[in-house]
């Protein structure tokens, strides 16, 4: 089959979700083609995979240009968060002028093609992907929400009600001439209390992040016991608000083990974190970096570190990413309907400390937890128990979907 994925951040979270889904459709034997947008390093590209590169709003191409410049990056936001209050009204859609580049995009890219596939976010790819139904009724729409849309973040300047009321406006209109709606199953219980009288729910199918990769996880020895030294790695952003590294730095300080090291990648702006480094020479930090340097990093650490977020919708892609590693895994949540709690219980050598407890008491379990002896879980285990977070899971489903008229 033809098939047209439409994920517009190439080098964001979903953009590795769409990386390993579009990984596993080449193995398929599948012809794709990816809309995204023109990045400042269009270099990393997947082999035999057809690019149509669009100009990507303002903002997107400002952070790119100035990343690791403070200053600018900050002009940058506050030009943008104008923009997004003179947007408010229109909300989700930013952008028209950059929604209609998108979507000539991947009208002009389905016109021969058998599947196209919008992911969610940004919303221009659902539009675009529903405008190329529409012109090309044979071709089969799967809309994939990776992100919450219905009940998720939006603008502080709505409250949940408007923009879950927005989201189900947006859906009737989008979704009217999709073939499946794919959602997360982080989202389930949001859908079926809120959602089950929509004219879409019926397409809904519920699946979860596909980066779990098991054909690339790595053969690792058993990690025993007590050795010179640990390292610790986080990789993600830290967006305030929803995601805080100020709990685990200040267990850190209850720990004197100075063989002790943990690395941040992927943010270096965190005002939190950037004052801990200061102060403690084992806490490193750098900014972003290419999605193999990171998961370089993640193969050499000793344990991976995971900070909650306080959308219980939201579930962090990393997590899954991790599991590929079979690693032991140090979490954080603050609340009690963090969504990466049930995977991480269902992986099992994870340690989970509450951000709302003792500092001092999280410090004696985590110094227990480094001193463990951990045995990696198998590869058919892990698959057996996260089989609807690899890749393949959603793969089956596309061929379902565009296999379904005979073609």
């Amino acid at each position: 089959m033809k098939i047209v994925v439409a994920v517009l951040q190439s080098f964001s979270a979903n953009g590795l979700c769409a990386r390993a889904v579009i990984d596993e459709l080449m193995r398929r034997g599948h012809e794709v083609t990816w809309v995204c947008n023109r990045e400042i390093d269009d270099s990393v590209s997947l082999p035999f995979v057809d690019y149509v590169r669009i100009r990507p709003r303002s903002i997107d191409y400002l952070l790119a240009r100035f990343e690791g410049n403070r200053l600018a990056t900050k002009i940058a936001i506050a030009v943008n968060r104008v923009g997004m209050l003179r947007a408010l009204r229109s909300w989700p859609l930013i952008s028209k002028r950059y929604s209609k580049r998108v979507s000539r995009a991947v009208v002009a890219a389905s016109l021969d093609a058998d599947v196209v596939i919008g992911a969610y976010t940004q919303l221009d790819a659902i539009i675009a992907s529903h405008e190329a139904k529409k012109d090309n009724p044979r071709l089969r729409f799967i809309a994939w929400y990776l992100d919450s849309f219905t009940g998720g973040h939006g603008p502080r300047f709505l409250n949940a009600e408007e923009i879950k009321q927005r989201g189900k406006r947006w859906n009737r209109q989008l979704l009217e001439n999709a073939d499946a709606v794919v959602a997360m199953e982080s989202s389930r219980r949001f859908h079926e209390e809120h959602c089950c009288d929509e004219p879409w729910f019926d397409k809904l199918r519920f699946l979860d992040l596909p980066l779990l990769d098991i054909n690339e996880a790595l053969e690792l020895r058993p990690n025993v016991g007590p050795s010179k030294a640990k390292t610790i790695v986080y990789a993600g952003t830290l967006p305030g608000g929803i995601r805080s590294p100020k709990f685990f730095i200040d267990v850190l300080s209850f720990i004197p083990d100075e063989s002790l090291r943990v690395l941040f990648v992927g943010d270096e702006t965190n005002r939190t974190l950037i004052e801990a480094c200061t102060k403690d020479g084992r806490i490193e930090m750098r900014g972003r970096v290419p999605h193999e340097e990171v998961s370089r990093l993640l193969s050499s650490a000793d344990y991976l570190l995971t900070l909650g977020n306080r959308l219980a919708n939201m579930t962090p892609s990393k997590i899954f990413e991790y599991m590929a590693f079979r690693k032991p895994i140090i979490a954080t949540y603050p609340i009690d309907s963090e969504p990466s709690l049930p995977y991480l219980e269902r992986y099992g050598d994870a340690l989970m400390l509450d951000e709302r407890g003792d500092p001092a008491m999280a410090a004696a379990r985590l110094v227990g937890y480094l001193d463990a002896d951990h045995e990696p879980i198998s590869y058919d285990e892990l698959k057996t128990r996260f089989w609807n977070n690899t890749p393949s899971a959603f793969c089956v489903l596309v061929e379902t979907i565009g296999g379904e008229d005979g073609r």
